[in-house]
């Protein structure tokens, strides 16, 4: 009867040790991954052409943490940069944009980088220069260190839109809108080229 006993008590101890354990169990469960975001190493989204660049991948979990996650590396233009699907090394084949993924648990996430050719200094013209306001628009060049005319090829933007403002696809043709001074800038993935416009009234 006394080994009858010790016996029930084993079996009752081991069946709380279970519960126990299962109890545990489901209160030490890991986070669950909820969204990836992607950047590079050095907070840039430029990278030129035979150079390399460091994406990272930040996971967010649904207790609120967040922290690094190893992913699945991938490139929407493998032609313009190619990335190392294990480590997310990003290295620049050819001039253009690309979106760099992550991929993880079946999370995803996105970075759009720019691959940089050639170009480290653009001039732009005609430099300084003060118009009145009846001329209506100014054609604007730009050129690359080499000389080399790059008009169609750079990003024009006015500082003041409400002086001279660019409409997409005028490469480099500037609209006078209004009297006042601003910042004519043309831009190539990280090189800026610019100058000053001063409008005047009729």
């Amino acid at each position: 009867m006394a080994n009858r006993g010790r016996s029930g008590r084993m079996w009752f101890l081991a069946g709380v040790v279970l519960v126990l354990l299962a109890g545990c169990n489901g209160f030490f469960t890991n986070p669950t991954l909820t969204t990836i975001t992607v950047g590079a190493s050095n907070g840039s989204s430029f990278v030129n052409v035979g150079s390399t660049l460091q994406m990272v991948a930040t996971g967010t979990f649904n207790d609120g943490s967040t922290g690094s996650i190893t992913a699945t590396w991938s490139s929407s233009a493998i032609n313009i940069a190619s990335v190392n699907s294990g480590t997310g090394l990003v290295t620049g084949v050819a001039p253009g944009p690309a979106t760099i993924s992550a991929t993880s648990q079946g999370i995803s996430g996105t970075a759009s980088i720019t691959v940089c050719g050639a170009i480290t200094s653009i001039t732009i013209s005609p430099l300084n220069q003060t118009i009145s306001l009846g001329t209506k628009t100014l054609q604007y060049t730009a050129k690359d260190q080499s000389g080399n005319d790059i008009t169609n090829s750079v990003t024009w933007s006015s500082t003041s839109p409400a002086v001279a403002a660019f409409t997409t696809g005028t490469s480099g043709l500037v609209s006078l809108v209004g009297a006042g001074t601003t910042t004519i800038q043309a831009i190539s993935c990280n090189v800026i080229g610019q100058t000053t416009l001063t409008v005047t009234s009729p």
